[in-house]
């Protein structure tokens, strides 16, 4: 009986400390109409959840992640991933779901055509052009 007391006492102190190391830095909202979570800091890695335009997200900093330059590391309710920090914005944006909200609303997209058009963003490149 002892043995386990000792046993969940040390396993809580080290939960304690792994959650102590994590530090958030903001609350965030995403700027493209859909976009994911994602697993790793790969465009390509796997998707924890999808989430909208507007959508409030935590930024945390912690020594036990290492994103990329161009990622940040964020909490979405239960989820814990990487976001492209250039989808990321400190003013809540004004989105294309609250401008026309009937509309958005009457296209009825379910959750596996929201993951599609979240991965369509993953996968689009924005920049300037070169053509003249």
């Amino acid at each position: 009986m002892l043995w386990m007391m000792a046993f969940f006492s040390i396993f809580s102190v080290l939960a304690e400390t792994t959650s102590t190391d994590e530090k958030i830095v903001g609350v965030f909202y995403m700027k493209p109409i859909f976009g994911h979570v994602h697993q790793s800091s790969v465009r390509t890695s796997a998707s924890l959840t999808t989430i909208q335009c507007a959508h409030p997200v935590k930024v945390i900093e912690t020594s036990k992640v290492q994103a990329g330059p161009e990622w940040a590391y964020v909490q979405v309710a239960d989820y814990k991933g990487f976001v492209l920090k250039e989808y990321l914005s400190e003013k809540r944006p004004d989105c294309f779901q609250g401008q026309y909200p009937k509309f958005f609303d009457s296209l009825n997209l379910d959750l596996a055509e929201l993951y599609y058009w979240g991965r369509l963003y993953d996968h689009y490149v924005q920049g300037d052009t070169r053509v003249k």
